[in-house]
């Protein structure tokens, strides 16, 4: 791929600069044209009506957006009716045990500034019904199915409502408020939005995906609860938790939930969610997804499953970003915590080098500390960087801000620390072309380049993403149609629009800890053996079977699963990760994903 931004950036603006000149060349050829024609007035009417047709450029962001800290957190009150930090039923608690931390695999514990705790299932759970069951539970019993999580979650933000923008207002409790979302003829919602139309909230929606037909184990409740409580209670409304159901339409299920609200209700009932989430609750179908985007025929997850997600932030914009969370992803340790520390490290990081410092792994056991990686990225691309703004493609006019300098060399990595990032991935990014085994490259369609089509990929898709970024993938697919699979969607178009993308490296383990050639598998040579300076010469790496975060990982399912208190079978040896200390088993602060349904097999 060419080398963006080494250059500098006078091409951008000369293009930008003669594309506004051909413009006002047309403008006035037009004008002296309808002057010999007659009726001028209704002639200079149509021509302002159709100026944007081959005048208009992007309004693109401000070059520096750093917002000023919010307030003090003002406490909220939890699920026993008590303010959480003075009810000991409802606190979390970690501990600290003698000997070594584990060293993680990949990513950093002081780069994210995670808590090098441990935390047993009794203290992670038990303030959200784990156990309660049990005579012995020395924590007040609640009748989950009274709670109503919208109006805490509301509440909590009432409390702490001078801590936001005037701009900030509570999420609607989707069982009074009848839904936004809406089929494209029926919606009062305009078709396109941009990010100008609104100012920062500084609220952040952390979206659960489910389905209907989704069987809510006791686990699930614990998780559910867990998240809600610590990232939107114990924050001061800084997130809000969405439920947002796939209703499955596209297999058979004949209820248009979106024909009347009596419908709507139908399908509620219907989702199978349970009582105490169902004010947080959005449904979607595969027709809204139709009357929104007809020219992308497939909607399936592993290949759209940012469409849902682009109309939740067109119809519910007093987000300025949105989560992506799975089912099946866990935090050991304070939800709320690890997603701030994930948040905080991408808003330190500067723009330079943000993509190359996301297409390696930081592996302390190969190169040391953060700031050493940090130092052999820049080495390894001589002081320059491939995203200095936006990478052109012709399909995108992009509305990320202009460069501080020309020359990326001449930034001392200042420019977009302290801005937030509009894409946060979980896990590397990976460059589609380079020689790899990714089973979507093919998957692209729009685009005059094709397969050329400079993008990155992120698997899993469990990724935050800017209201701002959402809205410009989502007028790329309604207008144009442009498709790429999930987990390429966030970081290409976040790079096609010059916006900040960053991988906090969070801790990672490995099954296989001391195994150096599996190690050195996905190290391949690191920054240093790069001759591109912008990921590994080749994208192939083994199998991610061992890890505790990878897509297919089966490790991560037995890590918690043990943890949590039921082998999966009584051939495979406890996990290396965990701790058993005075008759409990602990774990390390860090996620886990994909963690499927507790089962004996």
């Amino acid at each position: 791929m060419k080398t963006l931004g080494l250059p500098g950036t006078g091409g951008r603006r000369f293009l930008t600069r003669q594309t506004l000149v051909i413009a006002a060349a047309v403008c006035i050829i037009w004008v002296l044209a309808i002057q010999f024609r007659g009726d001028v007035s209704q002639q200079w009417t149509q021509l302002k009506n159709h100026m944007p047709e081959f005048g208009a450029q992007p309004k693109r962001m401000p070059t520096h957006n750093v917002l000023p800290p919010l307030a003090e957190r003002v406490a909220c009150y939890g699920p026993r009716g008590r303010l959480l930090g003075e009810s000991p039923d409802d606190d979390l608690e970690t501990s600290v045990i003698n000997g070594p931390y584990p060293e993680p695999w990949t990513g950093s514990y002081e780069e994210t500034r995670l808590d090098r705790t441990f935390i047993n299932v009794d203290q992670r759970y038990g303030p959200y019904g784990y156990g309660e069951e049990r005579p012995d539970y020395n924590r007040s019993r609640v009748d989950w199915n009274k709670v109503n999580w919208a109006k805490l979650q509301n509440d909590c933000f009432e409390r702490n409502r001078h801590r936001f923008p005037d701009s900030a207002t509570p999420f609607d409790d989707t069982r009074i408020t009848p839904p936004r979302f809406a089929l494209r003829k029926a919606s009062k919602i305009p078709p396109v939005r941009h990010w100008y139309e609104f100012q920062p909230t500084r609220r952040t929606a952390v979206v659960v995906r489910a389905w209907r037909g989704y069987e809510y184990l006791p686990e699930d409740l614990h998780n559910l609860r867990s998240l809600i409580v610590e990232t939107a209670l114990r924050t001061g409304g800084e997130y809000q938790v969405i439920l947002l159901v796939d209703m499955k339409d596209y297999e058979g299920y004949d209820n248009d939930i979106f024909a009347s609200d009596e419908a709507y209700r139908n399908g509620m009932r219907d989702a199978g969610v349970p009582p105490e989430f169902q004010s947080m609750t959005l449904l979607w179908t595969n027709r809204l997804l139709d009357s929104w985007y007809p020219q992308v025929k497939e909607h399936l997850t592993v290949y759209q499953v940012y469409q849902p997600m682009q109309l939740l932030a067109l119809h519910y914009p007093e987000f300025d970003h949105f989560w992506q969370i799975e089912l099946d992803m866990r935090f050991i340790g304070d939800a709320g915590k690890i997603l701030d520390g994930l948040s905080e490290a991408a808003r330190r990081e500067p723009r330079k080098q943000a993509l190359e410092r996301s297409s390696f792994l930081h592996m302390i056991s190969e190169i040391g500390d953060y700031g050493e990686f940090f130092r052999a990225v820049n080495e390894s691309n001589k002081g320059g960087s491939h995203a200095w703004g936006p990478i052109r493609i012709p399909e995108i006019e992009p509305i990320g801000p202009e460069p501080p300098v020309a020359d990326p060399r001449d930034d001392n990595f200042e420019w977009g620390v302290g801005e937030d990032a509009d894409a946060l991935t979980t896990a590397i990014c990976q460059n589609a072309l380079t020689p790899n085994e990714w089973p979507f490259k093919k998957w692209i369609s729009g685009f005059s380049a094709g397969m050329d089509t400079p993008r990155f990929y992120s698997p899993p898709a469990i990724q935050r993403s800017s209201r701002a970024l959402l809205l410009a993938i989502h007028q790329a697919q309604h207008e144009l149609g442009l498709r790429i699979p999930s987990e390429a969607t966030l970081p290409s178009f976040a790079l096609w629009h010059g916006l900040k993308l960053s991988f906090p490296q969070h801790p990672v383990y490995h099954r296989d800890k001391d195994d150096v050639e599996n190690r050195r598998g996905w190290w391949r040579g690191g920054p240093l053996g790069s001759p591109t300076g912008l990921g590994p010469a080749n994208n192939d790496h083994p199998r991610g079977l061992g890890l505790t975060w990878w897509w297919e990982s089966d490790w991560s399912k037995h890590v918690f699963n043990e943890w949590y208190g039921r082998k999966l079978s009584d051939d495979v040896p406890r996990p290396w990760l965990i701790r058993e200390w005075e008759g409990k088993l602990w774990l390390p602060t860090m996620m886990i994903h994909p963690v499927k349904h507790i089962t004996n097999n």
